[in-house]
């Protein structure tokens, strides 16, 4: 069990840290933020149900709470042990397609880099929308590009990655409105391809793409992150590493 939670710490560590990980919660936070003002305006005082789906270790539940009463969801329960030690109270482990959640019961529903993880993405959409309340928003973040396809995903468990069209596509048919769907992190597309491309022709060795930097590089590329999404750069260019997804139940 002490190696398990040993383990979780150095998710949490590095979900804090690492500038890959650091950089898209400064942008979740921003994203959020003009849209939970929203709902909190609407909800007259009740506090806001927002539920963290694949919660992790609480990284993303940390700093949701500053909006209201945060549930986290994670197939992992060493997951789950050591997000309660960083304050989520109330939190489950269970199948994202079948959230053991009233229908219509929650303001919002964040999932960040977790659709892909899921076989029938489809399935969990859908009850993502089950439990929604009328108007309350969602946030995702998925990878994109199939020709990023390296070790790394497979590694984690990944089933897919996503074209921008085709995820809107989804998310649609599962009954959501898509207020706004971009790429991020586009300045890392040409390098991981290349080493999707080295891989397959067995020029790199198989491996994770976390790579230890020196802090000065870290807080660099997690700026570069920043502010290129402040900049709006990924509404333009036709590519990224990822995307994210920011949309409602209609009402």
């Amino acid at each position: 069990m002490k190696d398990e939670l040993d383990k979780q710490a150095r998710f949490f560590h590095l979900g804090e840290t690492y500038y890959w990980f650091s950089g898209q919660n400064e942008i979740v936070e921003r994203t959020l933020a003009p849209v939970m003002a929203e709902l909190q305006a609407r909800a007259n005082g009740r506090p806001l149900r927002i539920l963290d789906l694949g919660c992790g270790p609480g990284n993303t539940s940390r700093r949701l709470r500053r909006w209201g009463r945060v549930v986290g969801a994670d197939f992992s329960l060493d997951a789950l042990a050591f997000a309660r030690t960083k304050g989520l109270a109330l939190a489950f482990s269970g199948d994202s397609v079948a959230v053991p959640l009233a229908a219509d019961s929650v303001d919002c529903v964040v999932a960040l880099d977790v659709l892909e993880h899921v076989e029938d993405d489809g399935a969990a959409l859908a009850e993502i929308r089950r439990i929604l309340r009328p108007g309350g928003v969602f946030l995702f973040a998925v990878p994109a590009f199939m020709a990023l396809w390296r070790h790394h995903d497979a590694m984690y468990g990944h089933f897919r990655r996503y074209t921008k069209a085709g995820f809107v596509g989804q998310v649609r048919d599962a009954g959501l409105t898509v207020r706004d769907c971009a790429f991020f992190k586009c300045a890392f597309f040409a390098p991981l391809w290349l080493i999707a491309v080295a891989e397959r022709a067995g020029l790199l060795p198989l491996r994770d793409n976390f790579f230890a930097l020196p802090g000065w590089l870290n807080r660099l590329l997690e700026r570069q992150i920043v502010w290129e999404h402040r900049l709006g750069v990924g509404r333009y260019l036709p590519f990224g590493v990822s995307l994210l997804c920011l949309g409602q139940r209609p009402l």
